[in-house]
């Protein structure tokens, strides 16, 4: 009977070490060599850090020129909105210059209306006249100083 229990201690022991030296860091390296695959490069905690803070300046870095750009897009609609409140108000105040105009021709008689038409159409007729005979006498000095040119050179 003892080296039934020597046999079973020992047995124990064995399938104790198997087990550690399967579950062991350097058998799973043996074991993936064997497959074919490649090692892995073990990061360390320091590592995953420093990535992670590179990562994170880049999206900040990032975030800042979007900030950038959004606060130019928007001093550039702000002062587009300046201009137009400003036409407005040029076209406000024109209109209430117009509006005073109308209000006036409004309460002008009509014969006051029909008279300063004529006395406008008369004048015009006169201007005319005027424009004709300006022409004519242009048209006759040409003539005539194209006429002595000629008997001159001639």
């Amino acid at each position: 009977m003892g080296i039934e229990i020597l046999l079973s201690v020992a047995a124990a022991l064995g399938s104790l070490l198997t087990g550690f030296a399967f579950s062991s860091g350097t058998f799973r390296k043996f074991v993936r060599r064997l497959e074919g695959e490649e090692e892995e490069a073990g990061e360390t905690y320091g590592m995953r850090l420093a990535k992670l803070t590179a990562s994170l300046s880049s999206a900040s870095s990032e975030v800042d020129g979007i900030l950038e750009e959004l606060a130019e897009v928007a001093g550039i609609r702000e002062s587009a909105v300046r201009k137009l409140e400003e036409d407005l108000q040029t076209l406000e105040t024109r209109e209430r210059e117009l509006q005073v105009t109308i209000g006036a021709l409004e309460r002008t008689p009509l014969p006051v209306a029909e008279r300063f038409a004529e006395l406008l159409e008369h004048s015009e007729q006169q201007s005319r006249r005027r424009d004709y005979l300006l022409f004519g006498a242009g048209v006759v000095v040409t003539t005539v100083i194209a006429i002595i040119i000629q008997l001159v050179a001639g």
